[in-house]
């Protein structure tokens, strides 16, 4: 009983952790957090999988997550109604507080005291990239992550197989860090069968359901994105830190960067101490989350997808969560002493207020209204009024949405089109994808839209939203609503017209 006192302490820090963190960010999520609250939310209400109530789409990269805040929000309904930032909120804490638990217990079996994980959740949670992306499954990852270094350690095959399954639903492209840890640790590999088994046996269902219901497997914002390719003048993933967002957020790519670049520094001397047989017990799995981060940013770069904040969030969690651990195992003994609080303590001050350092003084007070790392064209208060004015205006009607879409669908909750939510929009796109793709990919595209239906031509859509640099005049619009756009594009004015 006593060993477990140390995981439950850190549960109710990752806990707090994660309450603190959904109570910042609660009026300042990005646009495409609103796209899987909306997901969330019509499937808690209707059981209906798509974005917006009267059309069935897949474009919610991640499905656990949705089912999670789905679940939530049935929570919640009773007491504050179908509150999406109060669910999110509840998961937020809930992820929190298994996230404590697991590094705890990854902790234990690595010799470290509480003061390594402590400082790790604090680092990885305050990282300006994670808080910008708050509502995505960014935080559902890193708890994934946390579970997997756990069941690793431990050298269990059948727990891992089921951890490993559920980080696949949270993200596919988990299975970089699946694969990596499995093989870093001795007892899931020797029992890799088993692990594989049981992975396939808990997740396959859910994969099997989308390929036949929804027409693919995987979430449809693999060929958007990978159709996007970038955001022009070659900002790539691979380049996006220095040419996107280094203009306009110095700032936060600067303390982000660091503490990934100390993984990889630790990274090195795992392998050194590997390779002069003085490694302790557990070092592989530390590695193996490392390399999961280097690998992960290997694949992204050579996908050539766009530079979207989320997708950075991965490598950096890793890199900074191994990089903590890490550095408790080549410090040996000293790792377990009381003395190691006090350095410990300092690092994650140091996180918090690089956060907030990072945060432009515009959005303050907390709670903020809009994160670190930004660039939608509107801030979230500002669609959310346009989102409310929308319902009243449109009512039934269909409305082309300017570009981003979350915000306006969700506070709306009236059918906002784009290739998001309407099939019929994205039908160019997935036939532009197969078409374009090569020898290997090309046949495995196919095979995933195997039950792909044509939707047929696009319904009319009676109204049609513009931004005024996109060529709409506000005097010729029904109504407008001027933005600020948060910290990087300027004024600018979003405007209704007739379609």
């Amino acid at each position: 009983m006593r060993s477990s006192h140390p995981a439950l302490r850190l549960a109710l820090f990752g806990a707090f952790l994660g309450a603190l963190l959904s109570w910042v960010t609660s009026r300042g999520l990005i646009d495409d957090t609103y796209i899987t609250l909306a997901y969330a939310r019509n499937v808690a209400e209707h059981a209906h999988w798509g974005m917006t109530p009267g059309l069935t789409s897949n474009a919610a990269t991640s499905p656990l997550n949705v089912a999670l805040l789905a679940g939530c929000l049935r929570l919640v309904q009773p007491f504050a109604g179908p509150d999406g930032e109060l669910a999110l909120g509840v998961l937020t804490t809930l992820l929190g507080a298994l996230a404590g638990w697991w590094s705890a217990r990854a902790a234990g079996r690595l010799g470290l005291s509480l003061a390594w994980p402590a400082a790790a959740l604090v680092v990885v949670l305050a990282n300006p990239f994670l808080v910008s992306a708050q509502g995505l499954e960014v935080v559902l990852i890193f708890t994934a992550m946390t579970a997997l270094l756990s069941a690793g350690l431990a050298g269990r095959a059948l727990p891992y197989g089921v951890v490993a399954a559920f980080s696949l639903l949270a993200r596919l492209d988990m299975v970089v860090f699946v694969v990596v840890i499995a093989l870093a640790c001795r007892g899931v590999r020797r029992r890799l069968p088993v692990a594989v088994g049981v992975c396939v046996l808990v997740c396959l269902p859910w994969f099997a359901a989308s390929w036949w219901w929804l027409g693919s497997a995987i979430p449809d914002t693999f060929v958007i994105k990978t159709n996007q390719r970038n955001f022009g003048e070659g900002r790539t993933y691979l380049r996006g830190l220095w040419t996107h967002y280094a203009l306009n957020t110095p700032g936060a790519v600067a303390v982000s960067v660091a503490a990934a670049l100390v993984g990889v520094v630790v990274l090195l001397l795992l392998v050194l101490a590997l390779l002069r047989r003085r490694a302790r017990p557990g070092t592989g799995a530390v590695l193996g989350l490392a390399l999961g981060g280097v690998g992960y940013f290997a694949v992204y770069s050579v996908l050539g997808v766009p530079p979207y904040q989320w997708y950075y969030v991965a490598p950096m969690a890793s890199l900074s969560f191994a990089a903590m651990l890490g550095a408790g195992v080549l410090s040996g003994e000293r790792s377990r002493s009381r003395v190691t609080w006090v350095p410990m303590s300092a690092v994650s001050v140091l996180a918090l207020v690089g956060l907030f350092v990072c945060v432009p003084s515009a959005a303050l007070p907390l709670p903020w209204r809009y994160p670190p790392v930004f660039a939608n064209f509107a801030t979230p208060a500002e669609y959310r009024t346009a989102g409310t004015d929308l319902a009243r205006i449109v009512g039934d009607e269909r409305v082309a949405a300017p570009g981003e879409i979350g915000t306006l669908a969700y506070s709306c909750d009236c059918e906002i089109i784009d290739q998001f939510s309407d099939p019929a929009y994205l039908q160019g796109v997935i036939d532009a994808r197969i078409a374009e793709a090569g020898p290997v990919l090309k046949p495995l595209l196919e095979f995933n839209y195997a039950h792909h239906r044509d939707p047929g031509p696009a319904r009319p859509t009676p109204f049609v939203l513009r931004w005024t640099d996109a060529g709409a005049d506000p005097a010729q619009g029904i109504t407008s609503w001027p933005t600020t756009a948060g910290t990087w594009q300027g004024r600018s004015v979003l405007v209704l017209l007739k379609g």
